[in-house]
């Protein structure tokens, strides 16, 4: 039966096949929709030469185009037709495997190189073992050559992956033109304080997996399941049945470090991001744990690794829950502090109490700190929140995620919380400084010495903040291959400024150790507690006064502050606009600035201009604060100037020039004085980096090797005031680029606040 009927196919088949001729009229047809389209382009391409050119042009492109595919594709089929099906598929099946697992884009070509190099060795071999004595030389020397060529290959390949990476990307750090600010006379924030650490852990008590969270103190649950309502099917099924227990039981669960004492006791959540659920986060800030408990502080590590990716993918809306649950542990230890018996019972001091996380945990303990001031879910107005109200000082962000989770699809903004944000150079995770957007979005509107802060550290990755996560941030599996981590600093000095700065953060916010602010404007301040790395910081404050923000409206001379005018003369570049990422954008704008006087004859200094009103509130204390960062664009030279010609261009050096501008105030007495920028602090080059091993992936990934990273420099105008100039009075700023002749900046904000009386 089956012949039969596989006969009347095959009889069918040759009935209806086309002959020589329809061949023909598809070579003709394809051809006619090739031409009418490329006829159409061209047509629609003007090359100044006319229509009748600009047709022909594209044709003769076309033509080549059409012709080279055409031949490749017949040497394909000639050469596929000739080789053995198995053989066949199975090459191109390995392929496959690459391309399923890396994508199209970057797996095709992969899997070509490495299974052409390994299946060329496996044929060398093969046919070197079998009567290779009796072949013909021509054959031996093209065997041997494949061999020795497959081997180095696959040899090649090998090194690759071992290898640590490369550090041909690094940019020179600017050293210091001018004086560096004073040390902090305070404690070392990093260092062990008086308290010796005691820990426990509390959780849901019968926690398949973790045995800590099996025999423990307290025992905690939750109800989520409100907010996983469309989690069904053989997914929901697949994590019930790895975890143990489904939402409706989510465990909370954490590790505590506590001081030994009577306290009360500032509490602080730290939460992990996205990770294999199976390969546990929590454990990873142990570090962090002590050495806060040692200085006065409760710090709880929150275990949400249920909530992590696994083989089956990630929980469909499980960013919020993030948020969510710390809140729910909040309540836990509001409720353990009341309640006599409990080993917090009065210990906790819930006037200061500090949110932070990790990735999307760094997210997560932004979304808290809204959601705590919410009646109700923003996305299902069904779920209604408790009256949370909870007493949040502080958040701090470690390399965050943003935009994942938009509450009822807005940005997330807060009011009157202190916010530090750190972000590594070398994140190949979070490739973007993401939190820099959280941080625009945390405004200050009531009483309070509330500020804000960003330290980019260069060469820090993504996973050295945990110690469970570590130097790649591809995780395991071949992705980590080809991760560079040459390139990074090394753990311990990674954790060691991060110890730095949240302990500083958290003594500053939460102990009123108002002496540690310095460290948030200048790391310089805090050199003789950090390691040797590039720390760059951003800051804000309750009492900074915008002057310029560039994203007001779209007159590129007018300002923020009310009466304030801007002007720029002699610059090759002057624009406002959106400050990229490498991916998006900073969700705000800012004035770009380049200039290029590498001319065979001089030409003007180009200035950049402030003027002010009369009333404008400016005194003594008052300190110029610019939001700025180096960009890698290359500015052209001014209209009919020529280009001067380097004389060595051999000698030219790789790096770009130091940026560096004068900084010149007038006041409406006619008293003017001046002062280099880097007199206050070091204007560095676009921070590059090369995430992965090969430049050519790295570029294909990341597109860009920098990104605009803002650092605040501050100018006190007591300085000035030495020169005769009168703060009071102050009229005009001007940014005169005479320090240098060529560079491209971008400047976020232009700013004042008030130094703190002594």
């Amino acid at each position: 039966m089956v012949r039969m009927a596989w006969g009347a196919i095959v009889s069918f088949w040759r009935a209806i096949r086309p002959g020589p001729e329809a061949a023909r009229g598809v070579r003709i047809g394809a051809l006619a929709g090739a031409a009418v389209w490329v006829i159409a382009f061209g047509l629609a391409v003007h090359t100044g030469l006319g229509a009748i050119p600009d047709v022909f042009l594209a044709l003769v492109a076309g033509a080549i185009v059409a012709g080279l595919s055409a031949a490749l594709v017949w040497l394909l089929m000639t050469a596929f037709r000739k080789l053995p099906r198995w053989t066949t598929g199975i090459f191109i099946g390995s392929v496959a495997v690459y391309i399923a697992s890396v994508g199209p884009e970057f797996g095709t070509m992969l899997g070509l190189m490495v299974v052409l190099a390994t299946a060329t060795l496996g044929a060398a071999i093969a046919t070197q073992r079998h009567g290779f004595g009796q072949t013909a030389r021509a054959r031996k020397i093209v065997t041997i050559a494949l061999l020795v060529l497959s081997l180095a290959a696959v040899i090649g390949f090998v090194s690759f992956a071992v290898s640590d990476g490369t550090t041909e990307a690094l940019i020179k750090p600017r050293t210091a033109q001018g004086p560096l600010p004073v040390m902090i006379q305070a404690a070392n924030p990093g260092r062990t304080g008086p308290y010796s650490v005691k820990a426990l852990t509390y959780g849901s008590g019968n926690d398949k997996w973790r045995v800590e969270y099996r025999n423990v103190a307290i025992k905690t649950s939750v109800d989520a399941t409100a907010f996983f309502k469309e989690y069904k099917g053989w997914r929901a099924k697949a994590r019930r049945l790895y975890w143990g227990f489904g939402f409706d039981k989510t465990p909370l669960n954490a590790r505590v470090w506590y001081p030994d004492g009577p306290g009360p006791f500032p509490l602080v959540l730290i939460v992990h991001g996205n990770h294999q659920m199976e390969q546990w986060s929590d454990p990873g800030y142990l570090y962090l744990g002590e050495l806060l408990a040692s200085r006065g502080f409760i710090l709880a590590s929150i275990d949400e690794n249920f909530l992590n990716a696994t083989w089956s993918g990630d929980p469909p809306g499980e960013k919020a829950p993030r948020g969510w649950m710390l809140l729910e542990h909040l309540r836990l230890w509001r409720d353990w502090n009341a309640k006599a018996g409990n080993p917090f019972f009065g210990k906790v001091d819930l006037n200061n109490i500090a949110l932070m996380g990790h990735s999307r945990g760094g997210e997560a303990a932004a979304t808290a700190a809204l959601f705590n001031k919410l009646a109700y879910y923003p996305d299902d107005a069904t779920i209604k929140f408790p009256a949370y109200g909870f007493n949040i000082r502080s958040v701090v962000a470690i390399a965050p995620v943003d935009g994942q989770y938009k509450p009822a699809g807005a940005p997330r903004n807060l009011e009157n919380v202190n916010y530090f944000v750190l972000q590594g150079g070398h994140d190949s995770d979070v490739s973007s400084f993401m939190g820099s957007k959280q941080f625009e979005r945390v405004k200050f509107t009531g009483p309070g010495e509330w500020f804000k802060s960003e330290l980019f550290i260069y060469r820090a990755n993504h996973g050295q903040f945990n110690t469970s996560w570590g130097r790649y941030d591809s995780g395991d599996g071949p992705f980590r291959w080809f991760v560079n981590t040459k390139a990074l600093l090394p753990p311990d000095d990674q954790r060691r400024i991060a110890s730095v700065y949240i302990s500083a953060f958290l003594e500053a916010t939460i102990h009123d150790r108002r002496e540690y602010l310095p460290l948030f404007r200048d790391a310089r301040a805090g050199r003789e507690w950090l390691p040797d790395a590039l720390c760059v910081n951003r800051y804000e404050d309750s009492t900074w006064k915008r002057v310029a923000t560039f994203g007001e409206d779209a007159d590129v001379t007018t300002a923020t502050m009310p009466g304030v005018r801007l002007a720029a003369q002699n610059f090759s570049v002057w624009k406002e606009g959106r400050i990229p990422f490498r991916d998006g954008d900073h969700e705000r704008n800012g004035v770009f600035l380049g200039w290029n006087r590498k001319t065979e004859k001089p030409v003007p200094v180009p200035v950049y201009t402030i003027s002010f009103p009369e009333d404008a509130g400016v005194g003594d204390r008052s300190v110029l604060a610019i939001a700025l960062s180096t960009t890698d664009d290359n500015p052209a030279i001014p209209k009919d100037a020529k280009e001067r010609k380097e004389k060595d261009k051999k000698s030219a050096p790789k790096d770009p020039e130091p940026v560096d501008f004068t900084v010149e105030l007038s006041d409406s007495a006619g008293k003017t004085a001046a002062l280099p920028l880097s007199r206050f602090g070091v204007l560095q080059p676009p921070l590059k980096a090369q995430f992965l091993k090969s430049a050519f992936l790295d570029e294909q990934a990341y597109k860009k090797a920098a990104e605009p990273v803002m650092q605040t420099i501050e100018l006190p105008l007591r300085d000035f005031a030495a020169q005769g100039l009168d703060p009071a009075k102050l009229k005009t700023i001007r940014f005169r680029f005479d320090r240098g002749e060529k560079g491209s900046i971008v400047i976020s904000e232009i700013g004042l606040r008030e130094q703190p009386k002594m």
